[in-house]
């Protein structure tokens, strides 16, 4: 027998047992890496889920603004003419049938020489493709400037 000293065999006997990974122990580790994974992965679908969202109510509400700043390049007797009832749009706020935006543009009168312009954009849900109900609206007066002497103010110059 070899001169081995007694502590040496006691700890090569130790080591020999634990000297492998175990089936339940790389089973408890994936089971945990796949808990961690899951959570990661539930959490960037919801972050991505709200960064559309987001980004379709900013779009919304660029097409309302986008309405709005062209109906006040018009004349005041010209307003009229931008009345609409739920237009299908794109982004770019152009009429398509399969745009994403439903938008309404609502003319009030308020008093002879002022208006009150109303325009309310729909988000089409991507899920059901309908379109959910008032999202995004905008509203502003548009006033017609009288002269002094009661007559109309001409138009202002364009830049």
């Amino acid at each position: 027998m070899e001169n081995i000293p007694i502590n040496a065999r006691a700890k090569s006997k130790k080591s020999d047992r634990r000297a492998g990974v175990t089936l339940v122990e790389t089973i408890v580790a994936l089971a945990v890496l796949s808990v961690f994974t899951t959570g990661v992965c539930k959490l960037l679908l919801s972050h991505r889920k709200m960064s559309d969202m987001a980004r379709a109510h900013y779009t919304a509400i660029n097409i309302a603004k986008n309405r709005l700043e062209l109906v006040r390049t018009f004349d005041f007797d010209q307003v009229g003419n931008f009345v609409e009832d739920k237009v299908v749009v794109d982004a770019s706020g152009v009429p398509s049938t399969e745009g994403n935006y439903r938008r309404t543009t609502q003319i009030g009168t308020v008093s002879a020489n002022l208006l009150e312009l109303t325009v309310t954009v729909d988000l089409r849900n991507r899920k059901t493709l309908a379109f959910t109900p008032a999202k995004e609206v905008l509203a502003t007066y548009i006033a017609n400037y009288l002269e002094p002497g009661g007559g109309t103010a001409p138009a202002p110059p364009s830049a």
